[in-house]
């Protein structure tokens, strides 16, 4: 699995983040390490490139780290921490641009997904796009393009309606119960969103979820095709049933 390291100058900014990324992506297998703060206790702003170094030490993997950074002084720690390893601890680490919060919990959730660090990086780097089609509709573009949904005839292909009941919509956390339950069987699922006008999108990620602007009302027309299309869809289906444990 991908690693993922918060480099920050407020220790407590980091935790927080942690622990949002924790809550949407719960797993045993991802770490998520802070660096963050100076001083006693970390308790001053600031950052540390010998505390970095620890932790990207700490967090190696054969698939890779990706590290998110808060303000312009955390990315030359960072630099100055990678300046540091030797030449194959620092291959397969990748610093990100992406925003500090929705990024890591994009990260988080794909890299929960089983996702190699491509995919984690350019995840966290599509995740304003929610909050800006959100802000002002229409105006968000997916990173990358949605494979288009499979036509109603074709024989792989099945699909069934929905409307939301949750309170609150697809919102973060069921969203990324969405998609993590689709990474979990081996089938492509492309969503609709009948009643904004949304879609069809290819569900790869949190981000695609939270695309759909999905309220509480709203028709999902929910497409699924491959081998374990039928299996993916029941486990759809009984998401929406029990309102996600809402």
């Amino acid at each position: 699995m991908v690693n993922i390291l918060l480099v920050s100058h407020s220790h407590q900014l980091a935790q927080g983040v942690a622990e949002l990324v924790r809550q949407m992506a719960p797993s045993d297998t991802v770490k998520i390490a802070v660096a963050a703060g100076i001083g006693e206790g970390n308790q001053e702003l600031g950052t540390n490139a010998a505390e970095i170094m620890e932790k990207l030490i700490e967090l190696q993997s054969p698939d890779g780290i990706l590290v998110l950074m808060d303000l312009g002084s955390a990315v030359l720690s960072t630099d100055m921490a990678l300046e540091m390893l030797e030449d194959d601890q620092k291959a397969n680490i990748r610093m990100c641009p992406a925003p500090f919060v929705e990024g890591a919990i994009a990260a988080g959730v794909q890299a929960n997904m089983g996702a190699d660090l491509d995919a984690v990086y350019r995840e966290a780097m599509s995740a304003l796009l929610a909050k800006q089609e959100q802000i002002a509709p229409g105006s968000a573009t997916p990173a990358e393009p949605a494979q288009p949904a499979p036509s109603p005839e074709a024989a792989d292909q099945s699909e069934f309606t929905v409307v939301v009941s949750n309170a609150s919509g697809l919102h973060a956390r069921p969203a990324a119960v969405f998609a993590k339950t689709i990474s979990s069987y081996d089938a492509k699922v492309n969503v609709t969103n009948l009643s904004e006008n949304k879609g069809p999108l290819l569900i790869n990620g949190l981000i695609a979820v939270m695309l759909l602007a999905a309220k509480k009302g709203d028709t999902l027309r929910i497409q699924a095709e491959g081998r374990q299309k039928t299996e993916v869809l029941a486990a759809l289906a009984e998401l929406f049933r029990n309102n996600f444990g809402e």
